[in-house]
């Protein structure tokens, strides 16, 4: 239904008559339209605006479809959604013959210096002289050879230049060296030079004019050429001058004309040519260049003759202009104001470049092609057909697809920042690692179904969601499963859960970003070995330093990690993924979870509930935990000079003091421990960094924050007063 839909709203475009505006067949100068939109008008339909200058004036919101803007200048000028559609662009019929003359004037010069050097090379080769001018004149015909054979074979590259230099060097050389003897070697060194040059400049001459100009300019100025370069064989009058002049002319505009037809295949070795023959073409035509044409379209409309080009400060911006049924983009200048600063990174302007590119923007219809990696930022590509389109890679940052039939489509690693995907359709479409966020337009998506993986697996699962092939997303669900990923975090912890790693770590998360709290832990999922936990943040929140945080606190408790935490991870490893609920029993044993109201198991090995969520580490065996503390600390290198404090010694004061303490229960002495333990782990490293202070200050708030409920009588609250201050002393933090 949505082809068919788009098929008819395509036609609809191309025949339906426009209605005519109230300006309709009238001439308007730029300075009326200017003070006719200063009054509110924005109704200039059927206009004719020829020659108008519009330089840097604000039209933004007007309409000008079916308007007669040839030959009209609309630099730097801000147009910003004006409708530009079925408008006719291009030159006006004065600068089509000015072109024209133009063309012939540079093919009747190309063909002259083909003609007056080949009739020397001519001269050399059939006057009946001496060996040595034969000699330099065949040298002469294999340099025109090899130029020729290499602009065909290599395009007009620097690579083709050089090559093209190399023979006119040799070709030179070995004509002055037979020549050395005879009277004018320099003007034969001059003559096979310049055989060689005319060849080539006139079959890159007449291949720039048949690359962009006037219809038919191209078959002129290749004839021009030809009889030009024949035409002039009487300047020497050596029988076979002229047949060597027009043989070396006929060889010249073949290149062209295989020149010609790879520019106009796309062929990217010819690009620079096409760009100059666009150059020469769009000379007096209708110009935007460094207009702001945001959200402008040009449907329908006539633009052969254009030019888009960049200024030389600034660019043409052409986000989301919409491009449908535009005739003649292969004809509209792009890119720099010089081809030698030509490139194609600006915003709108990159997939113009690509032949395909401005295929897919004029015809909206992308079925079953492939633009992997392709550049279209900033596109319009609304209500496009692009069923199971291959876009994987691709960047549609800012783009538009709105409406778009995306059923089937790869967007696997698609950068889609900014993208509108508002009522697209996506079912089946492939969207692993595709990058969004909370930028990306995804309201009123019509979607049953999509794929998280590209590649199916050993059982030909695509991780398809939902999960169930019974079972399709209802309307919203689309919206919520992707607006919920962007507002998470996620967590993979690596070889099993070690609970007292996990408290200290989600600790401090909670510590730096208080906004995230227990209610915020979304699911814990079983990947394997390893267990994937997934937190809401709130909007905005750094989901990197998040991670950060999370990395440094849990991988250092980690390394002080008990050998009963040990085992149990090593258990954790072993279970059997079917048996999901008895897998995490054991890491959920050191949870207790409150109001948990209604629990989704998803069936895949992952569970998702609210509310509140403590840990307690009351299975862990407090003399296990010491020993391991005593290693860590006995790692701690003696001090360096004598009288420094000598942390070891402090810190096994701190341990004693813990372990003595009878208000403190086992699974706060174990927290405590575990604080000694980072600081004693942190202790080992020679060269502290600003990661390890950071353990060594947050494992210190700990043990601190411990201390604040005990009485005054209490041994440890006593030693952290003391001891405390010489820690973080050591570490450079006081």
């Amino acid at each position: 239904m949505g082809a068919v839909a788009l098929t008819l709203r395509a036609t609809h475009a191309r025949s339906e008559p426009l209605s005519q505006g109230k300006y309709q067949g009238k001439h308007l100068s730029a300075t009326e339209v200017t003070r006719l939109y200063a009054a509110g008008e924005r109704d200039f339909r059927g206009a004719v605006l020829r020659r108008g200058d519009f330089r840097g004036v604000d039209l933004s919101g007007a309409d000008f479809s079916g308007a007669d803007i040839r030959s009209a200048r609309f630099v730097d000028a801000t147009l910003r959604g004006v409708n530009f559609s079925h408008a006719r662009a291009g030159l006006q019929q004065r600068w089509i013959f000015g072109q024209f003359l133009l063309i012939v004037l540079i093919a009747a010069l190309a063909g002259f210096l083909q003609g007056y050097f080949s009739e020397w090379i001519a001269y050399y080769l059939f006057s009946g002289g001496s060996r040595s001018l034969r000699i330099a004149g065949i040298a002469g015909v294999v340099g025109i050879a090899v130029s020729l054979f290499a602009i065909a074979r290599q395009g007009f590259t620097l690579r083709a230049l050089g090559s093209v230099a190399v023979a006119v060097a040799v070709a030179v050389a070995v004509a002055v060296a037979v020549a050395g003897a005879v009277a004018g070697a320099v003007a034969v060194a001059g003559a096979v030079a310049g055989a060689v040059a005319g060849a080539v400049a006139g079959a890159v001459a007449v291949a720039v004019a048949g690359a962009g100009a006037v219809a038919g300019a191209g078959a002129v100025a290749g004839a021009v050429a030809v009889a030009v370069a024949v035409a002039g064989a009487g300047a020497v009058a050596v029988a076979g001058a002229g047949a060597g002049s027009g043989a070396v002319a006929v060889a010249s505009l073949l290149t062209s004309i295989y020149i010609i037809r790879q520019i106009h295949r796309g062929n990217p070795k010819f690009e620079n040519l096409r760009i100059i023959g666009l150059a020469l073409a769009t000379l007096g035509g209708t110009t935007f260049s460094g207009a702001d044409l945001t959200e402008a379209t040009f449907a329908c409309a006539k633009l052969k003759h254009t030019s888009l080009a960049n200024p030389r400060q600034g660019c043409t911006r052409l986000t989301h202009v919409r491009w449908h049924q535009a005739n003649d983009l292969d004809f509209v200048r792009l890119g720099a104001t010089h081809f030698w600063q030509y490139h194609h990174d600006d915003v709108g302007t990159s997939a113009l470049q690509d032949r395909r590119g401005r295929k897919l923007l004029t015809t909206l219809n992308g079925v079953d092609q492939n633009f992997a990696g392709a550049d279209l930022r900033g596109v319009n590509l609304k209500g496009a057909q692009l069923r199971r389109v291959d876009l994987k890679g691709a960047n549609l940052n800012g783009a538009t697809l709105a409406e778009a039939e995306l059923q089937g489509a790869n967007l696997a690693g698609a950068q889609c920042i900014g993208t509108d995907f508002n009522a697209a359709q996506l079912t089946g479409a492939c969207l692993e690692a595709w990058n969004i966020d909370s930028t990306t337009l995804l309201n009123n998506i019509d979607c049953q179904y999509v794929f998280l993986s590209e590649q199916p697996d050993g059982r030909g699962d695509r991780e398809r969601r939902p999960h169930n092939p019974d079972k399709d997303f209802q309307p919203g669900d689309f919206e919520k499963f992707f607006k919920d990923m962007l507002d998470t975090v996620q967590l993979l912890i690596r070889n099993g859960v070690n609970p007292d790693s996990f408290k200290a770590a989600f600790q401090s998360i909670i510590e730096a970003h208080p906004d995230i709290t227990a209610d915020s832990i979304q699911g814990f999922e079983r990947k394997g070995d390893d267990v994937l936990v997934t937190i809401q943040v709130p909007e905005g929140t750094s989901k990197a330093d998040i991670e950060r945080t999370w990395d440094e606190v849990y991988e250092a408790r980690l390394a002080a990690a008990t050998a009963v935490a040990q085992l149990e991870a090593e258990k954790r490893r072993g279970d059997d993924l079917k048996d999901v609920s008895l897998g995490f029993s054991r890491f959920l044993s050191s949870f207790q979870i409150n109001n948990m109201n209604n629990p989704i198991n998803t069936g895949d090995g992952s569970f998702y509930a609210g509310g509140d969520v403590t840990l307690s580490g009351s299975t862990l065996n407090l003399g296990q935990i010491s020993g391991q503390v005593t290693n860590q600390i006995n790692q701690i290198p003696a001090p360096a000079a004598p009288d420094q404090p000598n942390l070891r010694d402090i810190l096994t004061q701190l341990q004693t003091a813990v372990e003595a303490e009878s208000e403190l229960s086992d699974d706060e002495k174990a927290e405590a421990l575990q604080a000694v333990a980072r600081i004693a782990t942190a202790a080992t490293d020679p060269s502290p960094s600003a990661k390890t202070q950071g353990i060594v200050k947050r494992a210190s708030a700990t043990l601190k924050g411990m201390t604040e409920t005990l009485t005054d009588a209490s041994k440890l609250a006593d030693a952290c007063t003391k001891l405390l201050p010489l820690v973080l002393s050591l570490f450079a933090l006081v």
